[in-house]
């Protein structure tokens, strides 16, 4: 099987969108709509267990996601990008750029970090998503947490219906593996421009996660967006565009 991809725009450069823990490539329609006005190629891949991706198999590991993008642009004839990672999809960004770093001309890191303050807690969590029903309950409070502004009612219950179609063996591997993730001191091997978007009100990765991968990826820039969370690119999509648009479309 192949990954699922929402696609949209020209040719040259193609930008490549990875999606956060019980997301999809609909968290980036936004994105890849500016980008097409742009005449900007973007793709918004649904990582493996994810999404359309769901019946993917395994692993669903950071590492082993970044192989299966590495394995889509392979298919697609795709040789560079730039690349976007929002919350787990930028773990899985950092790790592409680290194993496969010829793939990738420019990176934007969006809502992420390179080690959880606590991976104890986070193997906790994931503790608790294998122990419980795959069902609504399980998800509201993970849905819930991607917003410091609440989206309208409509779009709650379909960002809901969007985790609900993860895979729960992919959830709790994930939400495993982005436990024990620590790319921090591998950062200084990143060597392409890199921007990195963090949300002031982001209860998952602070602002002070963002300046601690500044420090370790150099030249990289840090931009923090005041009135949002977990998914700044929805919650002011016009300042994160303003932002992340001209840093994906430079020359």
């Amino acid at each position: 099987m192949a990954l699922f991809a929402l696609e949209r725009g020209g040719t040259e450069p193609v930008v490549v969108c990875l999606h956060g823990f019980c997301q999809s490539c609909a968290y980036w329609a936004p994105t890849l709509d500016d980008l097409a006005e742009k005449d900007v190629r973007g793709l918004a891949p649904d990582l493996p267990g994810f999404g359309r991706s769901a019946g993917e198999p395994g692993p669903y590991t950071m590492s082993a996601m970044a192989d299966a993008v590495a394995r889509m642009l392979d298919e697609r004839g795709i040789a560079r990008v730039r690349l976007v990672g929002g919350s787990m999809g930028g773990v899985v960004a950092q790790q592409l750029v680290l194993r496969h770093p010829e793939r990738v001309e420019r990176l934007l890191l969006v809502a992420t970090g390179a080690v959880m303050n606590d991976p104890n807690a986070g193997l906790a969590k994931a503790e608790e998503i294998a122990a419980a029903p795959w069902d609504e309950a399980a998800v509201a409070p993970i849905v819930s947490g991607f917003f410091h502004r609440a989206p309208v009612d409509s779009d709650v219950a379909r960002f809901r219906r969007i985790a609900l179609d993860a895979s729960h063996a992919a959830a709790v591997e994930a939400a495993r593996s982005n436990a024990h993730n620590n790319t921090l001191d591998r950062l200084v091997e990143i060597r392409v421009p890199t921007l990195i978007v963090q949300g002031r009100h982001d209860r998952a990765r602070t602002p002070e996660h963002g300046a601690l991968m500044r420090e370790r990826i150099e030249g990289a820039t840090l931009a923090v967006i005041e009135n949002a969370g977990h998914t700044p690119q929805l919650e002011d999509r016009e300042m994160f565009h303003s932002i992340a648009l001209p840093f994906l479309t430079a020359h």
